[in-house]
């Protein structure tokens, strides 16, 4: 049943599927004359996305010889055989983990995540003619229209900025690489870029479209079901930035006042009320679970076969309760952005992370420098789109800091809140420059 899950073929396929995709994207570029982020920006950008993952697929092929991306594909491939012989239908597509797996003795992802993204390459594997690096491509395009979408989102926040922005949401290398694979990983960024586009153009920009509360409410769906840690990261920083921004159009100080701390009650009021459901869908990131649950895994990395070989971390020991967490969060975060460290690169592979997250350091410090420690804080509190990024992040870093003990895990893992860290630091910047320029403008007339 299984072929070669790279093989000859591969050679002519996977540039002919490429010349597809690249027709529809000059098309696109052809109609949009004017737009100077598909111009600049959507041919070169899906140009570097498939060099990234094929790059990956080869790696995991060639060098690992073992990945999730080839056990999701194969477990595709095998339910798919199984409908072409008449012992499945596409009903498997709607079933539930447990009935799958009783049903063919696999373990289907490990979980109902990944699952969902066998069910995902099931259905691609029928335009992919069944091949791995013909599936990744898609997985790769899928990846790249959200990631494109937060590009447009971010460059609308940050006028004029489109080549710094372009640098960290569509060629920064781990996100290409680890964000185009048969992953999980693949359709969160997707679901990400497609939710912050779909509500900036709802919430923000007062478009209201059929499409967009559609793609949002699925983009939604996706991340709760394959990564709902991602979710719960991030709706909470995301609803305050809405809020904040709805406060800050009412023109009286006083009533601004009174007003937030009125939403604020109705927001705590319905989470409260509805915590058991809440809890339930987080599952293993519901909130009396959490900490017990982080310290369980954290300890699990440094009993793996991996702890000698350099690639794992220790934080230390962690109490699981939120003052344990709290304490904890600044070594989690540190681990997240700015790890590993390039001494800390015992592997060849680990190097290129190790010059990502210097370049995050760097970053900080230049941003740091440039606007002052002062205006810095104050912009993060007082600007809501940066506000929304760092606090996002920061909350994203701790939580998989201080659960992922190995550095090829984590360089993964940490993909989602890359674009938005480092956004929140451009912001910073952005908006510091706009108020030196404007009051230079002040002191010249």
């Amino acid at each position: 049943m299984y072929k070669e899950i790279i093989d000859w073929i591969d050679i002519f396929l996977v540039p002919a599927y490429f010349f597809v995709f690249l027709l529809v994207l000059l098309y696109i570029k052809k109609k949009n004359p004017t737009n100077i982020l598909i111009q600049k920006y959507l041919v070169k950008g899906f140009v570097f996305k498939v060099l990234c993952a094929v790059f990956y697929a080869l790696l995991i092929n060639f060098y690992y010889g073992f990945g999730d991306s080839m056990t999701y594909f194969k477990d595709a491939i095998f339910i798919k055989h199984q409908i072409s012989i008449g012992a499945e239908n596409f009903s498997v597509l709607f079933d539930d983990y447990k009935t799958v797996t009783d049903a063919h003795n696999i373990l289907a992802g490990g979980g109902p995540q990944g699952l969902f993204v066998e069910k995902v390459a099931l259905v691609l594997s029928y335009l992919s003619l069944s091949r791995f690096l013909v599936t990744t491509l898609f997985f790769a395009a899928i990846a790249y229209s959200g990631m494109f979408k937060m590009l447009q989102t971010f460059n609308d926040i940050m006028p004029g900025w489109h080549k710094r922005l372009a640098l960290i949401v569509l060629f920064f290398p781990s996100l290409s690489v680890f964000g185009s694979g048969v992953l999980k990983d693949t359709l969160c960024m997707a679901s990400l870029g497609w939710l912050i586009y779909c509500s900036h153009q709802l919430f923000i920009k007062k478009r209201f479209r059929v499409r967009y509360v559609c793609i949002l409410l699925l983009a939604i769906t996706i991340i709760s079901v394959v990564k709902v840690y991602i979710l719960a990261a991030f709706i909470v920083p995301y609803v305050l930035y809405l809020l904040i921004l709805l406060v800050k159009k009412i023109p009286s100080r006083f009533i601004r006042r009174i007003v937030m701390p009125f939403l604020l009650i109705i927001i705590s009021a319905i989470y409260i009320t509805n915590a058991g459901a809440i809890d339930e869908k987080l599952g293993y990131y519901a909130v009396d679970k959490l900490f017990k649950n982080i310290q369980e895994q954290s300890a699990s990395y440094l009993t793996s076969e991996e702890a000698e070989t350099g690639a794992v971390f220790d934080l230390g020991v962690l109490e699981p309760t939120i003052s344990g967490f709290i304490k904890k969060m600044p070594a989690g975060i540190a681990a997240s952005i700015f790890r590993p460290f390039i001494w800390e690169a015992k592997k060849f592979i680990i190097i290129f992370s190790a010059l990502e997250s210097l370049f995050l350091m760097l970053l900080t410090l230049y941003i740091f420098y440039k606007a002052g420690i002062r205006y810095f804080f104050r912009n993060i509190f007082y600007n809501p789109f940066t506000f929304l990024c760092i606090t996002y992040s920061l909350l994203f870093a701790a939580l998989i800091g201080l659960s992922t003990y190995n550095f090829g895990t984590l360089a993964r893992y940490r993909i989602p809140l890359i674009p938005f860290y480092a956004a929140g630091l451009l912001n910073i910047l952005y908006c510091y420059r706009q108020v030196t320029r404007q009051k230079l403008q002040q002191t010249g007339s």
